[in-house]
């Protein structure tokens, strides 16, 4: 299976400005991918850059951009004081979707052992993210103190801006549910990844790439994330989809799992797995 180019996070850091979390039904995450790009997925590799710009094109369902969300910084290789400026940018559409600013202090040290940086402020925008459009992510230090701070990427210092959306969905197609059977879907672990897997048997004749959306609430029934993979399946033949979780506190949690196309028309019914974590 290939996970598609879209992952989500739960909401965190509600203290920084411009939350909108009646808004939000789902986010999306940005991961400095160290040393020149930016992914849309937590990066296998660890890693440390500098200062820059980091670019990437972004592949999932198109997306309205509604309320900042979760925002770290780990920073290393240096002593003293840092202020972080950061900003994602489309740059297709030349639309700013947010900005903001981080202050902290540093100790030295290296990626195994960083600094911790949150934002102060940031304010996101109401713009559109569409699959194919081109995403700067612009992450600027000013330091005093000794040695050059270097964001960290990978391993257990991922560092990510993450943003709460709105995905746009065709609401008035119909539904197609006799595609793809859906088996009973499980919590499992794969290469250290918790989540959870879903296999699918394809009934047609042509063979399907299909869409996994699983969502994902927590024992209040409240909507905490929306998980996003791909899955392509063989007629006659049976294929298996993971979806894996993100960061979430200890609990009980539902997850609602529907294949759809391309074009979010369901090819499946909806199942639902208890997870735990």
């Amino acid at each position: 299976m290939a996970l598609v180019a879209l992952v989500f996070l739960p909401l965190g850091n509600a203290s920084l400005a411009g939350a909108n979390s009646q808004s939000i039904k789902s986010s999306l995450s940005v991961y400095l991918n160290c040393p020149g790009s930016i992914l849309f997925a937590e990066p296998g590799a660890s890693g440390s850059c500098g200062s820059g710009n980091y670019t990437s094109v972004y592949s999932g369902i198109s997306q309205t951009i509604v309320s900042n969300m979760s925002v770290v910084f780990y920073l290393a290789s240096a002593t003293g004081g840092v202020k972080v400026t950061f900003s994602l940018t489309d740059v297709t559409t030349g639309k700013l979707l947010l900005n903001g600013v981080a202050y902290g202090s540093m100790s030295g040290g290296t990626c195994d052992s960083p600094a911790i940086i949150f934002p102060a402020s940031s304010i996101a925008s109401m713009n559109v993210l569409n699959s194919g459009d081109k995403v700067n992510a612009s992450l600027d230090t000013i330091f005093t103190g000794t040695g050059t701070p270097a964001f960290c990427s990978g391993g257990n210092s991922a560092t990510f801006i993450s943003v709460g959306t709105t995905a746009i969905t065709g609401t008035t197609q119909p539904a197609l549910t006799t595609l793809l059977n859906a088996g009973n879907p499980y919590q499992t672990t794969i290469s250290g990844f918790n989540g959870v897997a879903e296999s699918y048997v394809d009934t047609g004749s042509l063979g399907l790439t299909a869409v996994v959306v699983g969502v994902v609430k927590s024992s209040s029934g409240s909507i905490i994330d929306v998980l996003v993979t791909s899955v392509s399946v063989s007629p006659g033949e049976n294929a298996t989809a993971f979806l894996k979780f993100n960061q979430y506190q200890s609990g009980t949690y539902t997850v609602s799992i529907t294949a759809i196309t391309g074009s979010y028309v369901p090819v499946s019914i909806t199942e639902q797995a208890m997870a735990s974590v």
